[in-house]
C-alpha cells in the first residue's frame, strides 16, 4: 500500500497545530494565534506542506459562516436592541471617519481620491470571526462590551454590500438594478420572516428529521448552510443568513441539540479557516518590507481603537467601556480581503499595493488576540473587567 501525500500532509498540519496550541495556551495566548501561526508555517511560503491555498481559503470560509451560526443561538436579541444606537449609529460615523481619514493620506501622498476610499473600507471592517471567538472562549458574550462588539460587527456585515457597490463604480462599473432590487428586497423578507417565526416560535421541527445523531448533524449542517446559500443569493453576507438561521433556531428552543452534535465539526471548519488567514503571509514580501508592514499594522491598530474608542464615548458609553470596544474592534477583518479583491478587479488597487493590503489585514488578524489580551489588562487594571481566579 502506498504512502498517501494527502493524508501525510494533514497529519504534518495537525501535529503542528497541536503542538503550537500547547505553547500558545501555556502562554496564556487565544487558541487562534496557533491556527494562524500553523497557517504561515505549513503555507506555501515555509514549509510549502499546502500549496492549493484557494481551495484552503473557500473552506474555510465556512468556518465563519458556522461560527455565525453559533453565535446567533447564543445572542441575546433584547440586549442587543437595547445598543441599537451604538451599531447603526456608531458604525457609520466610524466608517465616514475611516474613509475620511484614508482620503486625507492618499492626499497627501498624492494618490486618488477613490484609493482612499478603498483604504477607509478596508480598515473599517473589523473581524467578525477574531472577536466574537475571543467573546466565546471568554464567555463575554452578554458583557455589554460584547453586545457592542456583536452590534457593530453585525452592521459592518450588511455595510458590504454598499461597499462593493461603490467600489464597482468607481472601477468604471455598472451597478445591475435587478441584482439590487434583490438585494433590498429579499433582505427585508428575510428579516420580517425572522421576526415573525421569533414572536411567534413556530419553527418546529418534525421528530423523524432528528431521530439520530447522524440525521441531527446533517440537519444542523443544512439549516446553518442552507440560510448562508439563501443570504448569498440575495447579494447579501452568508454569515447574516446563518446568524439569523441561529437565532430563530435559539427563540425556538432547537439549539441544545444542534450545539451537541455540531461543534466538532464547527471547531474543525473555525480552525481551517484561521489556517487559510495564515497561509496569506508571505515571508519573503514581510522580510523585505518588514519596517513597512510594521508601521502599517501599528498604525492601523492605534487608529481603529481610537476610532472607536471615540464613537462610543460619543454615543454615551463611558470612558472604559468605550475603551475595551475599541480594542475588541481594533483589527482588520476577514472581508476586507473581499473589498482588496474587488479593488484590485476594478483597478483602483494596484498589484505593490495589493501585496501589502493583504499581509497587513493578515498581521492585524495574527496579533489582534494579543493587542486584546493587552486591552483587557489594562481595563483589568481599572475595574473593568472582574479579575478572573
Amino acid at each position: 500500500m502506498h504512502l498517501d501525500p494527502m493524508m501525510m500532509n494533514i497529519t504534518i498540519v495537525l501535529s503542528v497545530a497541536l503542538a503550537l496550541a500547547y505553547l500558545t495556551v501555556r502562554m496564556n495566548l487565544p487558541i487562534v494565534v496557533a491556527y494562524i501561526i500553523t497557517g504561515i508555517m505549513v503555507g506555501p511560503t515555509v514549509m510549502g506542506v499546502i500549496s492549493d491555498q484557494h481551495t484552503v481559503t473557500r473552506i474555510g470560509e465556512i468556518g465563519v459562516v458556522m461560527l455565525l451560526f453559533f453565535v446567533g443561538m447564543e445572542v441575546s436579541i433584547p440586549k442587543l436592541m437595547q445598543r441599537w444606537r451604538i451599531a447603526f449609529i456608531g458604525t457609520a460615523v466610524q466608517i465616514t471617519i475611516s474613509v475620511a481619514a484614508c482620503i486625507a493620506l492618499v492626499w497627501l501622498f498624492d494618490l486618488p481620491t477613490k484609493l482612499g476610499i478603498l483604504f477607509g473600507f478596508v480598515i473599517s471592517l473589523s473581524s467578525t470571526a477574531v472577536v466574537l471567538k475571543e467573546l466565546q472562549d471568554s464567555g463575554e458574550m452578554d458583557e455589554p462590551f460584547g453586545q457592542n462588539a456583536i452590534g457593530v460587527l453585525l452592521v459592518q456585515d450588511i455595510a458590504i454590500v454598499p461597499m462593493m457597490i461603490v467600489l464597482s463604480l468607481m472601477g468604471d462599473g455598472e451597478v445591475n438594478s435587478t441584482e439590487l432590487i434583490k438585494q433590498i428586497g429579499g433582505g427585508i423578507a428575510i428579516i420580517a420572516l425572522v421576526l415573525f417565526l421569533m414572536k411567534t416560535e413556530s419553527l418546529q421541527i418534525p421528530g423523524f428529521l432528528k431521530g439520530s445523531i447522524e440525521k441531527r448533524v446533517l440537519l444542523g449542517l443544512l439549516l446553518c448552510l442552507g440560510a448562508a446559500t439563501l443570504t448569498s443569493w440575495l447579494g447579501l453576507s452568508a454569515g447574516l443568513g446563518a446568524f439569523l438561521a441561529g437565532m430563530v433556531l435559539a427563540s425556538s428552543r432547537q439549539s441544545d441539540w444542534i450545539h451537541e452534535h455540531l461543534e466538532s465539526v464547527y471547531v474543525i471548519f473555525v480552525m481551517i479557516f484561521f489556517l487559510s488567514i495564515g497561509m496569506m503571509v508571505n515571508i519573503d514580501y514581510l522580510m523585505s518590507h518588514w519596517l513597512l508592514v510594521w508601521g502599517a499594522t501599528t498604525a492601523v491598530f492605534v487608529f481603529n481603537s481610537g476610532v472607536n474608542v471615540f464613537v462610543m464615548r460619543a454615543l454615551g458609553e463611558t470612558w472604559k467601556m468605550a475603551f475595551i470596544t475599541g480594542g475588541l474592534l481594533s483589527q482588520i477583518g476577514e472581508f476586507s480581503f473581499l473589498l482588496a479583491a474587488v479593488g484590485a478587479f476594478a483597478g483602483i488597487l494596484p498589484p505593490e499595493l495589493n501585496e501589502l493590503t493583504v499581509i497587513v489585514i493578515a498581521m492585524t488578524l495574527l496579533f489582534s488576540p494579543v493587542w486584546m489580551m493587552q486591552t483587557r489588562w489594562l481595563a483589568k487594571q481599572d475595574g473593568v473587567l472582574p479579575a478572573k481566579e
